[in-house]
């Protein structure tokens, strides 16, 4: 008898379910906008609520479609609000802005008060403002979005976005981007010189011959990077080959598969690891504090210095030339000079305190 009325309450709350959704009523317009533009010119775009489309191409136009939907339970609320939203466009000179703009209900000097403390009198949720837009493929282009993704397709100009709640793709190589992202994934090919900074989010790039990460609570991933700067927080983050990183490592895990020939890292309870360093005469800088250190050195040639208290330092039977000095008994203070390799020309110091710094030779 249970079982019977379990499970009839189960059927009625999904024929509820099913009537709630269907009470929705939806209703939409589409604004389509052409004017001039080269591919000298300047599109800033500040929108909520939807997708941005771009698109480039070699005419020297710009052709903005905005398809809007609303839904709601009832007809004339969501009529209402439909007609609310006004995207405003205006094109001065060269320099192009589109702006999605929700007018308040009142217009009242009281109902404006009060709408500029709590502006939303809708539920986001049932709002759709998206952008396909067609654009000079080297123009400049400012992206701000709240609550939607950006898809940027054959465009190669400069580009600056701030994006929350939202995915975004860039399937072209730039030479020039800055990227500002929470809550989110970037996606990426070639950016030359960028300048991304996450916050909960999560980076997937291919290459960059400057890179300017600032990062917290994410997760990267990137394929190759010449110069990389670096301020990160509690992320995750995996380099198949990097020239040179240099910055501040504070509760993350780094890997490094390949490292070319510098590292100068500030780093606290961090996770380091570097597998490979290609050059012999690798200059290594890295001043820790309760953190775990593992880099490969074979086939280097470096002299080495640390200064250190307390913690672990593993070196292996290979280095020459060791000597330890106890600067601080109380502090388990030390110093430790030694070379490794056949005329050693690099230079390896390690500074701080605590932390387990493990330094590999594969051919013993």
């Amino acid at each position: 008898m249970n079982t019977f009325y379990k499970n009839t309450a189960a059927l009625l709350l999904i024929l509820l379910s099913s009537l709630a959704i269907k009470a929705q009523e939806a209703v939409a317009k589409k604004i389509v906008k052409s004017y001039s533009l080269t591919q000298q010119g300047d599109l800033t775009i500040d929108s909520k609520y939807g997708d941005i489309v771009v698109n480039g191409w070699d005419k020297d136009s710009i052709v903005i479609t905005a398809n809007i939907k609303v839904t709601d339970k009832k007809l004339e609320n969501a009529k209402d609000l439909l007609k609310r939203i006004q995207p405003q466009i205006k094109i001065v000179g060269n320099l192009a802005t589109i702006t999605s703009e929700i007018t308040a209900k009142n217009e009242s000097f009281i109902a404006n008060y009060f709408n500029k403390n709590n502006p939303l009198d809708f539920d986001k949720t049932n709002v759709q403002i998206n952008y396909t837009i067609y654009l000079p493929k080297t123009c400049s282009l400012n992206i701000t979005n709240k609550f939607g993704d950006i898809i940027l397709e054959n465009f190669s100009g400069r580009l600056v976005t701030n994006l929350q709640h939202g995915d975004m793709w860039i399937n072209q190589d730039l030479t020039n981007a800055s990227v500002d992202l929470k809550y989110g994934k970037l996606k990426t090919k070639s950016i030359a010189y960028a300048y991304i900074d996450l916050k909960n989010a999560a980076l997937d790039m291919e290459t960059s011959q400057n890179l300017i990460l600032n990062s917290s609570g994410s997760t990267v991933d990137i394929l190759k990077i010449i110069s990389f700067e670096i301020i990160s927080n509690k992320d995750k983050i995996n380099i198949s080959s990097v020239e040179e990183i240099r910055g501040k490592i504070a509760f993350s895990d780094v890997k490094i598969n390949s490292l070319d020939n510098e590292i100068n890292l500030n780093m606290k309870i961090t996770d380091f690891k570097v597998s490979n360093i290609n050059k012999p005469e690798a200059f290594v800088h890295i001043d820790q504090e309760s953190s775990d250190i593992n880099i490969n050195i074979t086939g280097l040639a470096f002299k080495f210095k640390a200064n250190l208290e307390q913690g672990v330092l593993r070196i292996p039977k290979s280095f020459q030339n060791i000597k330890t000095v106890m600067i601080n008994n109380d502090l388990k203070l030390r110093e430790i000079n030694a070379t490794y390799g056949k005329k050693p020309t690099g230079k390896f110091s390690i500074t701080g305190k605590k932390g387990t710094i493990l330094l590999l030779d594969n051919t013993l």
